[in-house]
């Protein structure tokens, strides 16, 4: 990002001073005792100065401490006219007053770099990214957590950690809330001449949870707390001013997560790993209240849709998964009508390319009445009642604090998605459900005549809208997809264009075939570097496990060799001698290398197993 940046830190040998302008705080090292300094011009001779454009936290490496700063920034969009930017470059501040990182920590800020890589980090100067609409209509008399995150959700603030050394008065001003997932605004171009002139925008924010964050395959279910792997907050918000000058926000959200059961799927060079849920019905029970609960806490009733298939393993956990929930519901009857469970196998609904039978899950009789009762959340504030420059807005302090927002109405329940992986099968559902909820605001706004219907889930908004709503949801998922298999979202052809294609199953092919390998023999290191940003795992308390790919090449070269033995045996055992013709014989032994390439993978999966993969230092730890 261009134009200049707007924290100075200061190194001295005894401290760090931040400053945004002539004053600043000062942060002593050995004592850890923050001081206001008036006296930052006298600083420049005796210190390192770094420019940053914003302050994550502190991280241990091996031989000492860095401050993490976001040195790369791009801007992604804005909400209430407050700038939101996604980080593109860390760069490090070593506790030492030396310029030069120790070369025994680099390895340790290389997976730093590489979390970054594959996580989208995204944070406003302005606005706690944290909370959500819903959240802002609830906590409107909660009182300040901490210092620097005042109202923030913590299990979104993935700098929570990292920034607790930090949590003292006056460092918001440099240190702010952090969300892992997605961020995306656009203008709308309206149909109608009325409200043409009011600026009106559509935004849609993803909150990954950093309480069971990691990868594919290593990081499955729920654990022992009742947290689940891959639990994303989605909001899609509508923001615009009405004829009274007021501000108008509009949203409503979703939840995607694991199937919330103790279960695991550790990778073992199959395409798909064997789903093993936990043999204790008790158990898994006392997980799910734990997790069902909570969700009732925060976002009242709980719409459960259960996108996997209804055969072999997904089958089995399908029906332990179903079980549990009514089991729920038969011990908490005074709950049981906050709680719905629908299993809609996505695949066999919606095979060759059927996406339009989508409309059957709509037309259950759970859904229904959901789509019917849960509504959205809109509020209202005079910005003129604000201070004077909008930029200024801040989420906690004036719309929270001083309760200047009026409350029309508040979602009442959401619905909860989840496949396998909770990715590709469940961004698509979500984009459904989005679509009917945004056509549903845009129609009791008076901003459309098209009102949604749960008979046709695929109604198109007018004008420019229909192709933004299509490639924010198809970002959105690619996003979340990227941070937890590798890769992009699989089926995103439809999200984006509406129609399921052949060239889209191609490239799904591909992706899959990439994400076997990021999965097998990548994501051990990859877990670590997420676990370090986490503070999970520090370097400084024990040694990381090795990553290397030299086993992966020890299993190319045993694969090759173990083919080509077998190609070699089949051909002189089996190859025709009236073959003569070159297209027949290639053919032929086309034939033959596949079946020898199959056998042999198959000996090598079946009787090495987890020899040649790449496991994290956590492994088989309750994580």
């Amino acid at each position: 990002m261009n134009g200049p940046k707007s924290i100075k830190i200061y190194n001295t040998r005894n401290e760090f001073i931040f400053s945004n302008g002539k004053k600043g705080i000062s942060y002593n090292k050995s004592s850890k005792i923050f001081t206001k300094r008036d006296d930052i011009m006298l600083l420049t001779n005796e210190s390192k100065i770094y420019d940053v454009y914003s302050v994550l936290g502190l991280i241990e490496a091996k031989s000492t401490n860095y401050i993490i700063c976001a040195d790369e920034i791009k801007f992604a969009g804005k909400i209430l006219n407050a700038s939101v930017f996604r980080i593109e470059k860390f760069s490090y501040i070593p506790e030492i007053e030396s310029a030069n990182i120790n070369i025994e920590d680099i390895p340790y800020l290389k997976m730093l770099d590489d979390f970054l890589l594959r996580n989208p980090l995204y944070f406003s100067p302005k606005i706690d990214l944290t909370i959500s609409i819903l959240n802002m209509t609830k906590k409107l008399t909660t009182q300040p957590k901490s210092k620097i995150f005042k109202y923030t959700i913590n299990h979104f603030c993935w700098n929570y950690s990292i920034a607790k050394c930090f949590d003292s008065e006056g460092m918001n001003e440099y240190v702010f809330p952090v969300i892992n997932g997605f961020f995306g605004e656009r203008d709308i171009l309206k149909e109608n001449e009325e409200i043409s002139q009011n600026d009106t925008h559509f935004i849609l924010i993803a909150r990954k949870d950093d309480r069971r964050s990691g990868m594919r395959f290593l990081i499955r279910g729920a654990d022992s707390n009742g947290n689940v792997a891959n639990s994303v907050e989605t909001e899609e918000i509508i923001t615009f001013k009405d004829k009274e000058g007021k501000i108008n926000i509009c949203s409503f959200i979703e939840i995607r997560g694991s199937i919330p059961l103790i279960w695991e799927q550790e990778p073992n060079l199959e395409l798909n790993p064997k789903i093993k849920p936990l043999d204790d019905f008790g158990k898994n029970c006392e997980i799910f209240k734990m997790y069902i609960e909570d969700m009732f806490d925060n976002y009242g009733k709980i719409c459960c849709i259960n996108l996997i298939d209804k055969k072999k393993d997904q089958d089995i956990i399908g029906k332990y998964y179903n079980n549990v929930v009514q089991n729920y519901k038969n011990s908490n009857k005074d709950k049981e009508n906050n709680l719905f469970f629908v299993w809609f196998d996505f695949h066999s609904e919606c095979k060759n390319l059927k996406y339009e039978n989508i409309n059957i899950l709509f037309k259950t009789e759970s859904v229904k009445e959901c789509l019917d009762k849960f509504g959205y959340n809109h509020i209202k504030y005079n910005q003129e009642s604000l201070e004077e420059d909008i930029n200024e807005i801040k989420l906690d302090d004036n719309l929270i604090k001083n309760k200047l927002i009026e409350i029309i109405q508040t979602q009442k329940g959401v619905f909860r998605n989840n496949c396998i992986d909770s990715l590709d099968r469940s961004n698509v559902v979500q984009s459904v459900i989005g679509r009917y909820y945004l056509l549903l605001i845009l129609s009791n706004l008076g901003f459309s005549d098209i009102k949604p219907s749960n008979n046709d889930v695929f109604m198109k908004f007018k004008g420019s809208l229909e192709t933004t709503f299509k490639l924010l949801w198809a970002d959105h998922g690619d996003s979340l997809s990227l941070a937890y298999s590798g890769t992009g979202a699989l089926k995103s052809d439809f999200v984006r264009t509406g129609k399921r294609t052949l060239l889209g199953n191609i490239y799904d092919g591909y992706l899959s075939c990439k994400r076997f390998y990021i999965n097998n023999f990548r994501d051990g290191y990859n877990q670590d570097c997420h676990d370090y940003f986490l503070c999970a795992i520090n370097p400084k308390k024990k040694e990381f496990r090795q990553h290397s790919s030299f086993m992966f090449h020890i299993l190319i070269s045993i694969l090759a060799f173990l083919t080509y033995f077998i190609f070699s045996i089949i051909k002189r055992l089996s190859m025709p001698k009236y073959y003569e013709l070159n297209f027949k014989k290639f053919l032929f032994q086309i034939i033959i290398f596949g079946g020898a390439f199959y056998l042999s993978f198959l000996i090598l999966t079946n009787y090495t197993q987890k020899m040649f993969l790449d496991f994290h230092t956590r492994h088989n730890k309750n994580i």
